[in-house]
Parts: C-alpha cells; sequence; structure tokens
C-alpha cells in the first residue's frame, strides 16, 4: 500500500511539475509575442509619422502589429498594447481592451474608457492602478499621436455601476478600471485629463 501511495505522489508532483513547466513557457510565449506587437506598433507608429512614404491607413496599421493603441504609465513601469473589445470580453483573457462604447483620445470631450485584469497573473496588467496618484500621467500612443492625461480621480465603485462609462461636460478624459484586489463585487476607477 506504501508502494502505491508513493507512485502516485510521485506521479501527482510530475503532473504539476509539468504543468508548471508548461504555463511557464506559454506565459513566455505570450510575453514574446506581446513584445513583438509592441515593437512592431512603434516601428509602424514611427515610419509612418517620419516617412508617410506607406500605406497609412488605420485598418492597415492594425492588422500588421495587432494593437489599436499603447497605453504607457511610467509611474506604475506599464506600457502594454490595447485592442478593441468584442462583445464577449473575450480580448481581456490576453491584453488591455477598449470598451466597446468608448469614444477614442482624439474625440474631444470623449471618454476612452480601458479595462484590464488586476491580480497577480501575466495577464493582470491593471493590477498597480490602485497606486496611481494625482497627476501621474497616462499616455496613450493612437493613430500616430501620443496624447497625454493626468490621473484627477481615484474611487471604487460596486460593479454594476456605470458611472465611469459617463463623459464629463469640458473634458476629455481616460478612465481605466479593473476588479478590485479583495472584492470582486466592485471596480477600482481610474480619471485622467487629457491635456494638450
Amino acid at each position: 500500500m506504501r508502494k502505491i501511495s508513493l507512485i502516485i505522489g510521485c506521479f501527482i508532483v510530475i503532473v504539476g511539475g509539468f504543468m508548471l513547466f508548461s504555463s511557464m513557457i506559454k506565459d513566455n510565449d505570450y510575453k514574446k509575442e506581446d513584445e513583438q506587437a509592441l515593437d512592431n506598433f512603434f516601428n509602424n507608429y514611427n515610419e509612418v509619422k517620419e516617412e508617410n512614404k506607406k500605406d497609412t491607413s488605420e485598418d492597415n496599421i492594425k492588422i500588421k502589429n495587432n494593437y489599436k493603441a499603447v497605453i504607457e504609465v511610467p509611474s506604475i513601469s506599464l506600457k502594454t498594447g490595447v485592442v478593441m473589445s468584442d462583445k464577449l470580453f473575450s480580448t481581456m483573457d490576453r491584453n488591455v481592451s477598449i470598451y466597446p462604447t468608448s469614444d477614442m483620445p482624439d474625440v474631444n470631450g470623449g471618454n476612452f474608457v480601458l479595462f484590464a485584469h488586476s491580480g497577480n497573473s501575466r495577464i493582470s496588467y491593471f493590477k498597480n492602478i490602485d497606486k496611481l496618484t494625482e497627476n501621474d500621467v497616462i499616455k496613450i500612443y493612437y493613430n500616430k499621436k501620443e496624447y497625454k492625461y493626468k490621473v484627477f480621480k481615484k474611487f471604487q465603485t460596486d460593479k454594476k455601476d456605470d458611472t465611469p462609462l459617463y463623459k464629463m461636460k469640458d473634458k476629455t478624459i481616460i478612465t481605466l478600471f479593473t476588479c478590485d484586489k479583495y472584492d470582486d463585487n466592485y471596480r477600482t476607477v481610474i480619471v485622467g485629463v487629457r491635456e494638450w
């Protein structure tokens, strides 16, 4: 009986180790894909911006690099691509996503709404947005331009509250939201105002 228990225990350890190793390889592959897509985004961004010799249609740029935009938040060391969300929100499982009804950064008076996971996994891009403070800078690279926002508001809200999706009179804003780290019934929300 002891021998069987030992064999089963060894088998469980081997399978667990294999699963952990496979997960690490998969995460590393995703990281490389993300880095390559980010490089492609900025290579195309700079080529189009500086040379204006290639096809500059938005669809062509999007197809080449898979990202609609890039978000950079220096104070929390975040720099990653942003994709359009689908109706099922499945894009959130690999990226920072644009809320389906969001305005884009170039819309004056708009609200550019982004969401991503919090937590501790590789895809938890918004795990540190709760550390943002007033006047921290959020940069968005979109459509060959850089948009800068300054954080002016941070709050928690019920997950059913759609207030973060609203526009603000006389302001062009960005809204970042994610699940609260400690309670899935609440969202952490960061709001920044666009500067020129």
